[in-house]
């Protein structure tokens, strides 16, 4: 309503001296008439040329002017039409706009789908391929753990078949210097070293008998003493284990096989 009302005061504007004259005209022609009417009313005249060629001029006028206000009105349909399907076109392609913005949206909402669905594939496998790894790596430990202590288990089992064999071995050469008297000759080294080195109390009687249990290192070091069955008083006890002290070190044997670092010594120093 507003471009139509626009429309009319330009239209108006446009044409203000040719509506004027032709409002002039038929005032003039509305004059003539009147006149012509009252003096044909009073002075009945014959008519006149002149009036009936300003009738006709004024007609002629009508018609030019009629036809400027249909130009007119045609001239504003026109822009009416024009305005209209410059709208019409302008919401095509408003319409098409928002259609190619909803596409490009939904594309890239596709493809950020796509790439987080892709991301959290990649992101699937490496966490698989991590755990794979994780797996085959604690199953090689328990495979080298499995390993090391079956080494270590026969290490240890041939540590202790050799240590077997050693003592075997020695005790077969200790049964052996035994049986040849050599045990019997390095106990009696270390009887004598002990009485030598007793001092008899005045209460040890006649036919003392008393069992030393001696525990010495490599070179013959005491480095333990304590008696058994004796039937000697305290003060022989004591001065039996004082002697075994000062005795220290025993002597070794002749035949190392026959060392041993626990001894059962009798002392019979009467015999």
């Amino acid at each position: 309503m507003a471009i139509k009302r626009a429309g009319e005061r330009s239209f108006w504007r446009e044409h203000a001296v040719a509506l004027t004259v032709s409002i002039a005209l038929h005032l003039i022609l509305a004059a003539a008439i009147v006149y012509g009417w009252w003096q044909w009313h009073t002075h009945p005249k014959p008519v006149q040329p002149m009036p009936i060629q300003a009738t006709v001029v004024d007609e002629a006028a009508i018609k030019r002017e009629t036809a400027k206000l249909e130009a007119a009105e045609q001239q504003k349909r026109a822009a009416e039409q024009a305005a209209a399907d410059q709208a019409e076109a302008l919401k095509r392609e408003a319409a098409e706009e928002t259609k190619k913005l909803e596409e490009l949206k939904q594309q890239r909402e596709a493809a950020e789908q796509a790439a987080r669905a892709e991301a959290e594939r990649k992101q699937q496998a490496a966490a698989a391929e991590a755990e794979a790894k994780a797996k085959a790596q604690a199953e090689e430990a328990k495979l080298a753990t499995e390993r090391k202590r079956k080494a270590a288990d026969a290490k240890q089992r041939a540590d202790r078949e050799a240590e077997l064999k050693r003592q075997l071995e020695a005790e077969e050469r200790r049964q052996a210097a035994i049986n040849s008297g050599e045990l019997a000759n390095y106990m009696a080294q270390i009887q004598a070293r002990i009485q030598r080195a007793w001092h008899r109390p005045p209460s040890a009687a006649p036919g003392l008998d008393c069992t030393v249990y001696i525990t010495q290192v490599p070179g013959g070091t005491v480095s333990s003493a304590r008696l058994g069955a004796c039937n000697g008083d305290d003060a022989v006890r004591e001065s039996i284990l004082a002697a075994v002290y000062r005795a220290s070190p025993l002597p070794a044997p002749s035949n190392p096989d026959l060392f041993d670092r626990n001894l059962k010594v009798p002392f019979r120093p009467d015999q």
